[in-house]
C-alpha cells in the first residue's frame, strides 16, 4: 500500500542541497524525465539552474524521490545512470551555443546537473513578440547559430533530440543557447537503437516514434528544418506520423510567399520522412541555406570543441571575402 505521505510535487522555495550549497529560489519548469529550478550558489553567490532527476510517474517522500508506476527499481536505477551520464558528458562542451554544465551530484535517491542560468527568452517568446514568426533573415540567424552550436555535438557522437523554439534561448549576452538536453543521446559505438521514446510531435521525426529504427545525424536535422519551418511560417508542421499516413505538409509558400526558394526546397530535404532522402548533416543544410559563413571542415581550425577561446565566438567569425551573408544581432531591434 502506496503511504500518503508520497506526492507528485515539486521540492520547496528553500529547500537545500548538496550540503547547503545549493538553495532553491523557485521552478522553472518541468518534463518527461526532469524538474528544473533556479538556484542559489551559496559558495559562489551567484544564480544557477539545478535539473533534478524526476521521470513521470514517479513519487516524493518528503525529498527523497521514490520510483513507482512503469519505473521498477532496476529501470529507474539505469535511467539515473544514464541521466549522471549525460551530465559527465555535457559538461566536457565548451561552446557558446551549448548549456554549460558546472557539476553534477546524487541525492535524495535521485540526481542532479548543476548549469548555467540563462537570463533571456526562448525562441518561443521571441516569436509570439514578433507576431507568431521571423522574416527569412531573422530566422536564418538563429538556425545558422543553433546549427554551429548542433555540429560541434554531432562532432562527438551526440543527438539532441528535442530541438524546437522552446528550446532555444536568445541570452541577454547575445548568445544563441540550445537547452535542455534531457533526450540527448550518444550514438557512438553503432549505438543508435533502443533510445526511449521521447519527442515533441511536428519536431520529431518518424524514427523517434519507435525503439526499433535507426538514429542518426539526420534525427536532429528534421527537428532543425522543421524549427526553421516554424520560424518562416509561424505553423507547428504536421507530425512525421500523419505525414507519413498522407497528410500533406503545407508548402512554406503557401504561407509565406516571400521567402526564398532555396530555403524552401532546403526545409523540405531536411524534413523528408525518409530518413535515407533527408539531409544528413549540418553541414549540408546550412549550404544548402547559402549560409556559407560556416566553417564546415574540422581541418578549418587546430581547436577542438572543448577547448576555451578567450573569444568563444572567434572559432566561427565570419569570412568577409567570400560573399557570405553578414547578419547583424537582431538583440537591439526586439528588446
Amino acid at each position: 500500500m502506496v503511504s500518503s505521505t508520497r506526492v507528485t510535487g515539486i521540492l520547496n522555495q528553500g529547500t537545500s542541497l548538496e550540503d547547503g550549497k545549493y538553495k532553491i529560489t523557485k521552478l522553472l519548469g518541468k518534463g518527461g524525465f526532469g524538474i528544473t529550478y533556479k538556484c542559489l550558489d551559496t559558495k559562489l553567490n551567484r544564480s544557477v539552474a539545478l535539473k533534478e532527476f524526476f521521470p513521470q510517474g514517479c513519487l516524493r517522500e518528503g525529498t527523497t524521490v521514490v520510483s513507482a508506476g512503469r519505473w521498477s527499481n532496476s529501470k529507474y536505477t539505469n535511467a539515473k545512470h544514464k541521466f549522471l551520464q549525460e551530465g559527465r558528458n555535457l559538461g566536457k562542451f565548451n561552446h557558446p551555443g551549448i548549456v554549460k554544465v558546472f557539476y553534477y551530484f546524487e541525492e535524495n535517491n535521485t540526481a542532479y546537473m548543476v548549469m548555467e542560468y540563462l537570463r533571456g527568452r526562448t525562441l518561443g517568446k521571441i516569436l509570439k513578440m514578433q507576431g507568431g514568426k521571423l522574416n527569412e533573415k531573422q530566422a536564418l540567424y538563429f538556425i545558422e547559430k543553433v546549427g554551429q552550436a548542433l555540429a560541434v555535438l554531432h562532432e562527438a557522437n551526440f543527438l539532441h533530440r528535442d530541438i524546437k523554439p522552446e528550446n532555444i534561448i536568445m541570452a541577454e549576452d547575445g548568445r544563441i543557447v540550445l537547452i535542455d538536453f534531457g533526450a540527448a543521446r550518444d550514438i557512438s559505438n553503432n549505438n543508435s537503437k533502443g533510445f526511449t521514446a521521447m519527442l515533441t510531435p511536428g519536431y520529431a521525426p518518424l524514427e523517434q516514434y519507435g525503439q526499433s529504427l535507426p538514429y542518426g545525424t539526420f534525427t536532429d536535422i528534421y527537428a532543425l528544418g522543421a524549427t526553421l519551418y516554424r520560424l518562416l511560417t509561424g505553423k507547428v508542421p504536421i507530425s512525421a506520423v500523419e505525414r507519413a499516413a498522407g497528410v500533406k505538409l503545407p508548402c512554406i509558400s503557401e504561407i509565406n510567399p516571400d521567402v526564398s526558394g532555396h530555403i524552401i526546397k532546403a526545409v523540405m530535404k531536411a524534413m523528408a520522412i525518409d530518413a535515407s532522402e533527408r539531409l544528413q548533416s549540418v553541414t549540408a543544410f546550412l549550404r544548402m541555406l547559402q549560409l556559407y559563413s560556416y566553417k564546415l571542415s574540422n581541418n578549418t581550425s587546430t581547436h577542438k570543441f572543448y577547448e576555451t577561446f578567450s573569444d568563444p565566438w572567434k572559432a566561427f567569425e565570419k569570412n568577409s571575402d567570400k560573399g557570405q551573408l553578414n547578419y547583424q544581432s537582431p538583440t537591439q531591434s526586439w528588446f
